[in-house]
């Protein structure tokens, strides 16, 4: 007997319909085939992503439905998937992810043996960027409640939704995703379901992750900084992490912005006040970044 999957499989999509040309075979070349998969469509300015979607219809009797909703964020359409979603379990994925053919199968497998108490389980993923070699980034082996500090960080419980196989009914628990964040929503997402609920980690590669050249992060430095600062308020405000963790992710973000804008030849004048502002917050730790407190001092002063 054919095994039925308990998984509503969502990708969502915004201007990026062409890499629904390898995610979508990508999930009906699983061994365990998903109950349903979504394609919610973020308000593109194309109809790409449904004539793409269309194709696929006629060569799987797994239902594919097409959705088109108005430009909200990656947060409101996978609000609109869960809402929409049938299955038991949820595994979201981007449009430029490539699942791998059993990735379904193990991950369901194991989330399934697991008691309620388990919301989700996360693997690990390989990072492919073009014409760089494939960067494989392992996760900690985890069973039980999550160090909530490790979020994100890196070697450490990944941050991003689509590692994670998710019970759907704890999404529902949560009221999904906060809509309000641009940046950093699926760690706050993570961070409110582990305030009660356990987590199985398997450093076991699940999907591909594709990085595009023209991630919008990637565009204009303060677009991410802003986006992190928003979701630290949010998480002092809401109480999902210590005080100490989020003064630390206030410093790293300062001098990722920093990189960033001395990488972009933007100067230093306009570098300076994210260096004093995260020693403010945090003093220099390494000399690395004692170096970069005196660089500053100095520099300010000519």
């Amino acid at each position: 007997l054919t095994k039925i999957s308990k998984t509503s499989l969502i990708i969502t999509t915004y201007n990026d319909a062409k890499y629904l040309n390898r995610s979508i075979p990508s999930v009906l070349d699983q061994t365990l085939k998903p109950l349903e998969i979504f394609v919610i469509d973020d308000g593109s300015e194309t109809n790409e992503a449904e004539i793409i979607t269309n194709n696929f219809i006629s060569q799987t009797d797994i239902p594919i439905i097409y959705k088109k909703k108005k430009n909200g964020g990656p947060s409101s359409a996978r609000n609109l998937g869960i809402s929409l979603a049938k299955g038991e379990f949820i595994l979201f994925i981007d449009s430029d992810d490539e699942l791998l053919p059993n990735s379904l199968e193990w991950r369901e497998e194991i989330l399934d043996s697991l008691g309620e108490d388990y919301a989700s389980i996360f693997c690990s993923r390989v990072e492919c960027i073009k014409n760089k070699p494939n960067i494989r980034l392992e996760v900690p082996e985890t069973d039980g409640k999550l160090d909530v500090c490790l979020v994100g960080r890196k070697n450490g419980i990944p941050g991003q939704i689509t590692n994670h196989l998710f019970r759907k009914d704890i999404h529902i628990k949560v009221n999904g995703y906060n809509e309000s964040l641009k940046f950093n929503e699926d760690f706050d997402l993570i961070l409110r379901v582990a305030k009660n609920k356990m987590f199985r980690g398997i450093n076991k590669v699940g999907f591909i992750q594709h990085i595009r050249e023209d991630s919008w992060s990637k565009s204009d430095p303060h677009v991410t900084f802003n986006g992190v600062e928003d979701f630290l308020d949010n998480a002092l405000h809401k109480k999902l992490l210590p005080i100490s963790e989020i003064e630390q992710r206030r410093k790293d973000n300062r001098l990722s912005i920093v990189k960033k804008l001395l990488v972009k030849r933007s100067g230093w004048k306009e570098a300076a006040p994210y260096i004093s502002q995260s020693f403010d917050i945090i003093k220099p730790k390494n000399f690395k970044e004692f170096l970069l407190f005196l660089l500053n001092i100095i520099l300010k002063r000519l």
